[in-house]
């Protein structure tokens, strides 16, 4: 078994499409539980070609030991950082339509139409199956509009990378932590195209839901997925509605706190149970929900205009919100204490926590992958309680374990 068929067989292949950018014998295609994976035929990828997957494949290595301008400051949970603030961009309409304060939007825009790049690398609905995400590569400011907000279902956004670069072109991506923590490993790699993938912006992720979670919250609405003409998983406000229109133009909506909460996030592939940076600590700007802090400590998901949380993790990245905001595409707010984010972003600590207990639970059961440097993680987990600690422990032992024996 290669290392990519064990990136298969132990379920942690994160869907980032870049094995099948660089190897044209490798193709992405839903698997049968909904999510984007490679798939080849045996014995089809050269052993030059598998090597240099084994540098990036972020089922196979995601660590912070690359020589690039990152900050040196940086924190357990939230990753290096020069500035932590919340912001938002100035037209309203890319404010309302994008996912928070339309912050990577805006960026995305200042970008094209200050020609700091031929096109923007991201993802938008399906152009035939609505429901299903697609690759895009947007060469105008309205083409980035009309791919505006969050998309939660599977998104393999790096299989175009090798022909873009094969014609030369100079862009800028936003995608997935993993996707950006593959891409930066590549370029490590790969220092010749340095120059042409010249920004690197990323979200903060929860996880990736199966298509099988888009598909239910679609029957929860009552509509025949047959039916369906457009759908948005947010935007149009903070946090924005998910929301079908069929094809008679007749709208359905749920709310963030329902679809997410309730339906998308019970599907998540594995992969993200385990992930060590759902922050993207290997963008130049991360972005994220600046959301208000409720009763309780948690989040208040209450409809509102946007802001988004603004993490400037590389010296490129600060130059570029401060050409952002000469230019009048965006406006920073107060800056952000660290501990604040861990009110507003409860997932993404919770889970760094957690990550040595379910790490060594996999281990006893003959996982070995990602690889991952868990040392800075270490005060995290021997700071929770005991019984925390063990309850992720025996939770991931006990689902692997009853998974293979079901497999």
């Amino acid at each position: 078994m290669n290392l990519l068929e064990e990136v298969i067989d132990q379920d942690v292949c994160a869907g980032c499409g870049l094995c099948a950018s660089i190897s044209d014998k490798i193709e992405m295609k839903l698997s049968k539980e909904g999510f984007l994976r490679p798939d080849f035929l045996p014995n089809s990828i050269s052993d030059d070609t598998l090597e240099d997957i084994s540098k990036f494949c972020p089922g196979i290595i995601v660590k912070h030991d690359l020589n690039y301008d990152v900050s040196n400051v940086s924190d357990n949970v939230w990753g290096p950082y020069f500035n932590i603030s919340s912001g938002f961009a100035t037209k309203k309409d890319v404010r309302y339509n994008g996912s928070s304060g339309g912050v990577l939007t805006a960026l995305s825009v200042f970008l094209l139409e200050t020609k700091e790049v031929d096109c923007i690398v991201h993802v938008g609905a399906g152009t035939k199956l609505p429901y299903l995400n697609e690759t895009k590569v947007s060469f105008t400011t309205e083409d980035v509009l009309s791919n505006s907000g969050s998309r939660y279902a599977p998104s393999s956004p790096l299989e175009v990378i090798k022909s873009l670069l094969e014609d030369n072109l100079i862009f800028a991506v936003v995608a997935k932590p993993c996707d950006i923590s593959a891409i930066r490993r590549y370029l490590n790699v790969k220092s010749e195209f340095k120059k042409n993938i010249k920004y690197l912006f990323s979200f903060m992720c929860a996880g990736v839901p199966s298509i099988e979670g888009t598909k239910e919250t679609i029957k929860k609405l009552n509509v025949d997925i047959n039916n369906v003409k457009t759908l948005k998983y947010r935007g149009e406000g903070w946090p924005g509605f998910f929301k079908v229109v069929d094809k008679n133009s007749k709208e359905y909506k749920m709310s963030y706190n329902e679809s997410w909460g309730g339906i998308l996030n019970k599907h998540l592939q594995f992969r993200c149970k385990i992930c060590i940076d759902g922050t993207g600590e290997f963008a130049d700007i991360t972005c994220a929900d600046a959301w208000d802090e409720a009763k309780g400590g948690y989040p208040s998901f209450q409809e509102k205009e946007g802001q988004s949380l603004i993490i400037e993790r590389t010296s490129k990245g600060v130059e570029l919100i401060n050409k952002a905001i000469k230019g009048g595409y965006i406006i920073k707010n107060k800056p952000f204490n660290l501990r604040d984010i861990d009110k507003i972003q409860p997932y993404q600590l919770t889970r760094k926590q957690n990550i040595i207990s379910r790490k060594m639970a996999l281990k006893m059961l003959g996982y070995n992958l990602p690889n991952y440097n868990l040392r800075s993680l270490l005060s995290l987990t021997v700071n929770q309680s005991p019984q925390k600690i063990a309850k992720n422990f025996v939770g991931m032992f006990l689902r692997k374990l009853k998974q293979k024996k079901h497999d």
